[in-house]
């Protein structure tokens, strides 16, 4: 097998030789090709998501010792989400290398941001599954490089938190749904709901709707890190 013009452009960019193409072939086969059946890059995305989440997370773990775990997760969610994702895959020129339907490439698919981060994570696994954590290891950081020196050390509040953890994982944002209202008009106590699409929610009550929202994703967080 031998590459492309495009492939090895992409070479060049991540600055990693393949000793087995195959592997890199499959992290670009994009499943609209419907001929190759299931050899596409799906499974690839699927491990190369788990690496890149473990190599940022002890990226983070041993260069800042400092933060705690509130604004590990954080920064970790903002590294590792589809848009981070899609922007290392565009730095790379990833996209001209996709193997992919006729009709998905001709209505965009290769600038699609969701395709595009899909395909780097699939392109890590590659990585990982021709040589070892090391290299893989040295690719990311080298990648996200720009990402991992602009990272803030500012611990959001609950809702904001909540809301960074759903879009890195591709989720719809969190829905506050106010319950009901108590006490006297001088002295109320708002009780608001937060729902995820997996069916996870929980309830905060507190003398403002803004407050009762910011209880309700802080417990909704809790349930988070338990279920995790």
């Amino acid at each position: 097998m031998r590459l492309n013009l495009n492939q090895q452009e992409l070479c060049e960019q991540i600055d990693y030789t393949f000793s087995n193409l195959k592997l890199l072939e499959q992290a670009l086969v994009h499943s609209s090709l419907r001929s190759r059946g299931s050899s596409n890059n799906q499974r690839m995305e699927f491990l190369g998501d788990r690496i890149l989440g473990f190599v940022i997370s002890d990226y983070l773990f041993e260069t800042h010792p400092e933060w705690r775990e509130g604004i590990l997760a954080l920064n970790l969610n903002a590294l590792v989400c589809k848009e981070a994702c899609s922007e290392v895959a565009e730095n790379v020129g990833l996209g001209k290398s996709l193997i992919m339907g006729r009709s998905e490439s001709k209505y965009g698919g290769r600038t699609k941001k969701a395709i595009l981060a899909d395909a780097i994570e699939a392109l890590i696994a590659a990585i990982y599954l021709d040589s070892n954590m090391s290299n893989v290891k040295k690719v990311i950081v080298r990648l996200w490089h720009q990402k991992l020196t602009n990272l803030s050390e500012v611990e959001l509040d609950p809702k904001t938190t909540l809301q960074h953890w759903v879009q890195a994982r591709g989720m719809n944002l969190p829905q506050y749904v106010d319950m009901r209202r108590d006490g006297a008009d001088h002295d109320p106590v708002f009780y608001v709901e937060v729902r995820l699409d997996n069916g996870l929610s929980a309830l905060g009550k507190e003398k403002s709707k803004r407050g009762a929202q910011q209880i309700a994703a802080k417990e909704l967080l809790n349930q988070l890190e338990q279920t995790l």
